[in-house]
């Protein structure tokens, strides 16, 4: 069988595939005491009670502040001013600083918090990744899932049209413009710098601070989700609202890992394979092809 008749068959099928997947995933997480009642407790819920939850937001504020402010602070470096950048490319020096300005400041908030909160979970290490990667795949029959839901529910309220083949914009951007150095360190920031200042934003702060306030993972794991998808639809650059389904996935997987692992590097790595994952499937995937969910 040739590789694109294999691929033919398991589109096909990918629905069947998914749907078996997510339930082996779910029985796996049963098993180990992850979906029983007070399954994060008996696993031991991460310490944030030694920080009030005020401190954790102000650190994500500290970070959207030092994200926000990139743009107008590299617009007064005289170099910068001398070079007459075009559009694209003063968007990919802005995107660049905004992500490093949001890192810088974001570990440095990590590094205060954990001299005074060391059991809250803010470790980083090299087993982060393959624990990222790890809870990734078991994590992505959920978003893929999801992702077709979104599509079939745009279906079905614009009387079977179908939506844009990718959907987000920045991804429509490396699409349209592939050749373009400049697009690919927009893409770039989007795969690597995103997740990162995103995970310590909502996962880290604001998760952190909705879990010292209502005691409750699952509650602080939803809402947090809930806060990152509407981030998304919010910002200058919006996501169409069938795409919110599989972010609000990616945000309460993430969030589940985050708690339960209490690593932050975790739900980085997690979230820089989607990203990475998006970007693959919207250069890979054909024009004219049916709309693909992860992208």
């Amino acid at each position: 069988m040739r590789v694109n008749d294999l691929v033919d068959t398991m589109m096909k099928w990918q629905l069947l595939l998914l749907g078996v997947s997510a339930i082996l995933v779910l029985a796996l997480l049963f098993a180990g005491g992850l979906l029983k009642p007070n399954g994060f407790k008996e696993a031991g819920l991460r310490d944030v009670s030694s920080m009030p939850a005020i401190i954790w937001l102000f650190a994500g504020f500290v970070v959207f502040l030092a994200m926000n402010s990139a743009p107008y602070l590299i617009s007064q470096i005289q170099w910068v001013q001398e070079q007459n950048f075009n559009e694209t490319q003063m968007q990919a020096v802005n995107t660049t600083g905004a992500y490093l300005f949001g890192i810088i400041a974001g570990f440095g908030m990590l590094f205060i918090l954990s001299r005074g909160a060391p059991d809250c979970g803010l470790k980083l290490g090299f087993v982060d990744m393959p624990l990222g990667l790890g809870c990734f795949v078991l994590a992505f029959p959920f978003i893929q899932l999801m992702s077709i839901l979104g599509v079939f529910a745009y279906e079905q309220t614009q009387h079977g049209a179908m939506p844009e083949r990718v959907a987000h914009p920045t991804l429509q951007l490396l699409v349209d413009n592939s050749g373009d150095p400049w697009v690919w360190a927009i893409a770039a920031g989007a795969v690597i710098g995103a997740p990162i200042v995103e995970e310590l934003v909502y996962r880290v702060f604001l998760q952190g601070a909705l879990l010292g306030w209502l005691k409750s993972p699952w509650l602080s794991i939803i809402l947090s989700a809930i806060a990152f998808a509407m981030m998304h639809r919010a910002s200058s650059t919006p996501v169409p609202w069938h795409a919110l389904l599989p972010i609000f996935t990616v945000g309460l997987c993430c969030g589940v890992a985050y708690e339960r692992t209490k690593r932050v590097g975790v739900p980085i790595t997690m979230h820089i394979c989607f990203n990475a994952l998006s970007l693959i499937i919207a250069l890979t995937t054909q024009p004219g092809s049916p709309a693909n969910p992860a992208a």
